[in-house]
């Protein structure tokens, strides 16, 4: 259960809609986030997002953090497969934010076998949020360029992908699925929209914007069970 202290941060309309920019302020308090992944594009700017929002970090990762600006993460080496491994490391945590991926193109089980492996140590662990980066190449309804590619050069992701969709929506947890569209590696703009039907476009997206809207969505325990898609908006 949450409790929120003062913190000043961009206001969000309707979750379908941009957010104003209007300012405002509202309660937290720090949480205690375990972050998969720490180290890929989109870990490294999730997890100093985290931390400069004062939450409490465990990194999981196949390599430890070596940046000198994270001195507050609690860096856990170990494989997100290993159920054993993330179950020792995962109790006392309040949430579980996810941002695995796979750098191979050829057939690949990563995500899919990881999410196994991250239920089974939460339920072992007695943690129940999940929230997980997934992409919009598993949206048949997206738009050409990104249905052309989840058939051809990415369909190996595109079916790992959903494969860790599948058993992630109808797993105990109380997950978050976010389906960003095509990223790019910019840090965070505040200028993106995030809604739980489908977008009509799928303009590009910073990472650090991405990472922004898992953080919130972890804070203020929204989209609770609910597949949400996130995109870029013109300025």
């Amino acid at each position: 259960m949450l409790l929120w202290g003062r913190r000043a941060e961009r206001q969000r309309g309707h979750p379908s809609t941009p957010g104003s920019l209007r300012a405002f302020t509202y309660d937290y308090r720090s949480v205690h986030l375990f972050i998969l992944g720490p180290t890929g594009k989109t870990g490294r700017l999730l997890t100093a997002q985290a931390l400069a929002r004062g939450h409490a970090i465990t990194a999981f990762g196949r390599t430890p953090v070596t940046d000198g600006a994270l001195p507050a993460a609690s860096c856990v080496v170990g494989s997100p497969m290993d159920a054993d491994r993330l179950a020792a490391a995962m109790p006392m945590h309040d949430a579980v934010l996810s941002v695995l991926g796979t750098r191979r193109l050829g057939a690949t089980s990563v995500l899919v076998d990881s999410a196994h492996a991250i239920i089974a140590a939460m339920q072992r662990a007695r943690v129940r949020r999940l929230i997980v980066m997934s992409s919009s190449l598993v949206d048949a309804g997206g738009g050409w360029l990104t249905r052309a590619l989840s058939k051809t050069l990415l369909r190996h992701t595109t079916d790992d992908q959903r494969a860790m969709e599948q058993l992630v929506v109808h797993s105990p947890c109380e997950w978050t699925v976010v389906r960003p569209a095509r990223l790019n590696d910019h840090e965070r703009t505040g200028r993106y929209a995030a809604s739980v039907t489908r977008p009509a476009t799928d303009m590009v997206v910073s990472r650090g914007d991405v990472a922004d809207l898992m953080l919130d969505t972890a804070e203020r325990g929204t989209y609770i069970k609910e597949i949400v898609w996130v995109r870029g908006v013109r300025s």
